[in-house]
């Protein structure tokens, strides 16, 4: 379920990155992507569960990610 309190004015554009909680529910996201193409069909955005951080390409590799 989302949290009312929590919710924020975002001005969402083309090519954006958006990271919700971690405990984010699939159903919600998937809502959450519906209504963001109903406000403006051309615009591609992705959706992921957070925290996210940025990783050099030594502990990609280490993960096994290798990066050409």
């Amino acid at each position: 379920m989302i949290d009312i309190d929590a919710i924020q004015r975002l001005n969402v554009q083309d090519g954006d990155l958006l990271v919700v909680p971690p405990d984010s529910d699939q159903h919600d996201m998937e809502l959450l992507i519906n209504a963001l193409y109903v406000q403006m069909p051309s615009r591609k955005v992705i959706i992921i569960r957070g925290p996210v951080q940025q990783m050099d390409v030594g502990d990609m590799n280490k993960l096994g990610w290798y990066r050409a």
